[in-house]
């Protein structure tokens, strides 16, 4: 199977950049998935209709994140789209070499994948694990 790496980005604005940084870097159309967020249409609420809109405005950012996935073939690939990822500001890259691009088409299975990998970092991480090892020896000292 073909190594995926997937690259989040801080925001969309830069989409149709790295889109074609990946392109002149020798990467083909077919070689990576940039997933889009469409954006929502804003409703008015009770609040800004009573006050015109003069209220404090909440406005998630998960939904203006960039993700995406480039299916690498060898390891000069794999240097050149970590390099582009960089270029572009990526705030996390994640390196997955059991899945394909085609897999790589669902946004919510490779969450999943991601999400599984992160909690088991966690949990293998030696600081936690001795942390939690020091806390239940604690516990058990004093009972």
């Amino acid at each position: 199977m073909t190594t995926i790496i997937i690259g989040l980005f801080p925001t969309q604005k830069e989409a149709k950049n790295l889109a074609t940084d990946l392109e002149n870097f020798g990467f083909a159309n077919e070689d990576y998935i940039v997933y889009i967020n469409k954006e929502t249409k804003h409703e008015e609420n009770l609040w800004e209709r009573l006050f015109g809109g003069r209220t404090p405005k909440f406005i998630p950012t998960d939904n203006d994140k960039l993700i995406t996935s480039v299916a690498i073939k060898n390891e000069d690939q794999l240097k050149i789209a970590k390099q582009i990822f960089a270029n572009h500001n990526a705030v996390h890259v994640y390196e997955l070499n059991d899945i394909d691009i085609n897999e790589a088409k669902s946004l919510d299975y490779l969450k999943k994948i991601v999400n599984t990998r992160a909690k088991a970092e966690v949990y293998t991480m030696p600081s936690v694990a001795s942390a939690k090892l020091v806390k239940l020896n604690q516990g058990i000292l004093l009972n």
